[in-house]
């Protein structure tokens, strides 16, 4: 196994793994639903990517991932806002995916490349969610610290991810359908994408190692004044 097929194809399913374990071990302590609903997340999406990885088509495997991605993180911030009219929109959001999931379904049954349209709206929205999350926590200040708070560091590693990847997948669109206009699939224009496709790994790495870290931080942190 190379080191780039392994940036390709397994860091992703490695990085939901990490976040799926360690999510297991925060709500072990911390038995909310939201957080519940983020373990069962990455466990789904860590048997996606498992199978995406050694699956010759995969786009129908991270359409349906895209689906679940907003579903869930959907449901989090439902329960993670407080506002009414924040809630509103989080459900406004999760509609309007879900609506163009279906649609697209619809239109095509069989889809030929990477929904990167899909992909641009779940960032968009989960970047939005995450700054009215971000607006609450500066309106409503307690006495907690941040540095303490699981769900500051969660947002903050959507926050890393999402505006990354948005950019990721306007380019791998933009790119994948110049190359199906040209027919220039060749093996030179398949590295430009595979190689953008490992930035993007690398980001989610990234949000996972930080979701993992605060964990930690936060258990040893409370554990701290007792010992």
């Amino acid at each position: 196994m190379s080191f780039f097929f392994f940036i390709s194809n397994l860091l992703e399913p490695l990085s939901y793994g990490l976040c799926c374990l360690f999510l297991l071990f925060h709500i072990r302590k911390h038995n909310k639903v939201k957080w519940k609903s983020l373990m069962f997340y990455y466990f789904m999406a860590t048997l996606l990517m498992l199978k995406a990885a050694y699956s010759k088509t995969n786009i129908e495997i991270y359409s349906l991932l895209c689906l679940l991605t907003f579903i869930c993180m959907g449901l989090y911030f439902y329960y993670t806002i407080f506002t009414l009219w924040k809630k509103r929109l989080v459900i406004l959001f999760c509609a309007i995916h879900t609506g163009y999931y279906i649609i697209s379904i619809f239109l095509f049954p069989s889809p030929l490349v990477f929904d990167s349209t899909g992909y641009i709206i779940l960032s968009t929205g989960v970047v939005l969610m995450a700054f009215m999350y971000m607006h609450q926590v500066l309106t409503n200040v307690t006495e907690e610290p941040l540095s303490l708070n699981f769900d500051f560091w969660f947002v903050s590693s959507q926050l890393v991810y999402h505006l990354g990847s948005f950019f990721i997948f306007l380019t791998y669109g933009y790119l994948t359908q110049k190359i199906l206009i040209s027919d220039l699939y060749s093996d030179q224009n398949r590295i430009y994408l595979s190689q953008l496709w490992r930035v993007h790994n690398v980001l989610l790495f990234l949000s996972s190692v930080i979701i993992s870290a605060s964990v930690l931080w936060i258990f040893f942190r409370k554990r701290l004044p007792s010992s």
